[in-house]
């Protein structure tokens, strides 16, 4: 493992890190840039490749993979409806990744109080690596519920 690649990056993230979207200290971690689309609502992750991501088989680790996903469809959240949790989630890993990959998060039902969200991981080629579909539930109304 590249210790000096690890270091750096926790070392970045405890200087550069702050408790929110887009700055918190795992998302700093692991390198992890977010960005939206506009129409349709969509949040985009990418997700770079280091070696101290990898299981013992040497491919990227699933919680490393679900974290990603779930940072997709929060930040999704986030940004389009208000903050929310998890109240579940649902993966399936279809391919090893060995690179940088990407995630792409979209609403399939989005409720006031209660959303459906999916998630889709995609390796360095473009095939689909992992799907997560998540339930989510909004802490705060709406900005355009707000009052």
């Amino acid at each position: 493992m590249n210790k000096e690649a690890a270091r750096g990056r926790f070392l970045d993230a405890l200087e550069q890190s702050s408790p929110e979207f887009e700055r918190f200290f795992l998302l700093r971690f692991f390198g992890l840039r977010v960005s939206y689309g506009e129409d349709p609502e969509r949040c985009f992750v990418e997700l770079p490749y280091e070696d101290f991501m990898r299981n013992p088989q040497g491919t990227l680790h699933g919680g490393v993979a679900a974290f990603a996903m779930d940072v997709s469809m929060g930040h999704l959240c986030n940004k389009f409806l208000s903050v929310s949790v998890t109240l579940d989630t649902t993966i399936r890993f279809l391919r090893p990744i060995t690179e940088a990959s990407r995630c792409e998060a979209r609403f399939l039902r989005k409720g006031r109080s209660i959303s459906h969200i999916e998630s889709r991981m995609f390796d360095a080629e473009g095939q689909l690596a992992a799907v997560a579909n998540g339930t989510w539930r909004a802490l705060a109304p709406a900005e355009s519920e707000a009052v």
